[in-house]
């Protein structure tokens, strides 16, 4: 099975997700910040990461710089609340841009492309 890291502060939005994510075969694990989501990024080996871009401590697009460095591979999906930051981040590393909550079928399309190349 793929496992997928959630990283976001929100407990509602990682509970969304998680148990969206799981009901369509997926194992999921969970950071509420940066410094938990690099850790478990690092003991996991996750196959693809849901990254919220606005946390404390540290921020996503950190997050997003460092994750790419270690595994320039795996793919990165950024998250927000904010609809006009995808033109803004268009040039980083993710390799996709979400608005959280919008529809969960289209990022678990996405996913399920990435795992088919």
């Amino acid at each position: 099975m793929k496992k997928i890291l959630i990283i976001d502060d929100d407990p509602y939005i990682r509970n969304f997700y998680k148990e969206f994510l799981e009901e369509n075969g997926f194992v999921v694990i969970e950071a509420e910040n940066g410094l938990e989501g690099m850790k478990i990024f690092r003991e996991e080996s996750p196959n693809l990461i849901l990254l919220d871009i606005n946390m404390p401590e540290k921020s996503g697009l950190d997050i997003l710089k460092e994750i790419k460095k270690k595994n320039e591979k795996i793919p990165v999906f950024l998250l927000t609340a904010h609809e006009d930051y995808k033109r803004n981040f268009s040039s980083l590393y993710a390799d996709e841009y979400f608005v959280k909550n919008k529809n969960p079928e289209i990022i678990l399309k996405r996913i399920n492309k990435y795992f088919e190349i």
